[in-house]
């Protein structure tokens, strides 16, 4: 009997999600994503071949992902919520029609041909947790408004060709994954990034930085350690070059290593604190030593002094031939 009630209640949850999804594919787009992600779609290059198959709707294209939401006139349509296009050879740019999906939270096009630079009206995504476009060719500057994306959790510019200073690094509360590797970044890493609390892995390398760089502080405590999580340590390499930092293509998102030359530097100090207590050492000793010789000649050439002062004062007669009081003595007159 329960066995079937069990099966009851299953049939039921799957009549009801088979009528949410007709339900949904009734749904239309709504019209700001549908003439948004035309636009993105042409930029991107996307269905670019003519084909005598008809063009699927937005929300069957592959790697677009569509959710319901209440539109303002309290009816129910279907919005953009996720763009993960990999892989695909696409060479065109990202379309500044990227603002428009206000419900984006994610946009992932890695290992394309991209070019152009990231558009400034993608600080209009407000949801967007995820912003993966690794492995492009894009290039210029990146919007300084980023950090107005708070919601941001992944954040993977690695492997372009994108410049500047980095002073969109101001204000990600709940980033958790960064890498701005092998780029042209300039400048020095912002201090801002030790208020990023839920930051666990960050990769720097490949760019022209100078100045202290973040590191991970290695205690004996795995817990994170806010506010001393994130070490700025100085760069003791220096300005990396472009042909070093093309290297590696395929860099790991991981914690910073500590630097390697630590322990020999730690030696060397300890190795001149030893010489110097030594050669402190030899230096009193010697001190002390002509200062114990000086004060004793001067005590002794003192206490002499004092012992003749009552002798009278005389010519000293002094002579091997006189040994008795008999031999000091003149002859008389005869």
């Amino acid at each position: 009997m329960a066995v079937l009630h069990h099966k009851h209640h299953h049939s039921i949850f799957v009549l009801l999600s088979l009528l949410l999804l007709l339900a949904d594919a009734r749904l239309n787009l709504d019209c700001t994503d549908a003439r948004a992600f035309s636009a993105i779609q042409k930029d991107l290059g996307i269905g670019g071949k003519r084909s005598s198959s008809p063009t699927p709707p937005p929300c069957s294209t592959p790697g677009v992902f569509c959710e319901r939401r209440l539109s303002p006139n309290s009816t129910y349509v279907l919005r953009i919520t996720r763009l993960v296009i990999k892989s695909r050879r696409l060479t065109g740019f990202l379309s500044p029609a990227i603002g428009r999906l206000s419900e984006l939270k994610e946009l992932s096009l890695t290992n394309n041909q991209l070019v152009d630079q990231v558009p400034a009206q993608i600080v209009k995504c407000k949801k967007l947790e995820i912003l993966d476009l690794a492995n492009n060719q894009l290039s210029g500057e990146i919007p300084s408004e980023l950090s107005s994306l708070v919601r941001l959790r992944v954040l993977d510019l690695s492997n372009n060709e994108l410049s500047g200073n980095l002073s969109f690094l101001r204000h990600f509360p709940n980033l958790e994954r960064l890498s701005l590797a092998n780029n042209l970044f300039t400048g020095k890493v912002p201090k801002s990034i030790r208020s990023f609390r839920n930051l666990q892995f960050f990769d720097f390398s490949g760019n022209f930085l100078e100045g202290p760089v973040p590191v991970i502080s290695r205690g004996e405590s795995s817990r994170p350690q806010y506010p001393k999580r994130y070490i700025l340590k100085e760069n003791t390499t220096g300005t990396k070059s472009n042909n070093d930092s093309r290297a590696n293509k395929n860099p790991a998102l991981a914690p910073a290593p500590a630097p390697s030359s630590s322990a020999p530097h730690k030696h060397k100090k300890s190795r001149r604190k030893l010489a110097g207590w030594l050669l402190g050492f030899l230096a009193g000793s010697v001190a002390g030593s002509l200062s114990g010789f000086v004060f004793s000649l001067f005590f002794k050439i003192v206490l002499a002094a004092l012992r003749g002062g009552g002798r009278d004062v005389g010519p000293a007669i002094f002579s091997p031939l006189i040994k008795k009081a008999e031999d000091f003595s003149f002859p008389g007159k005869r």
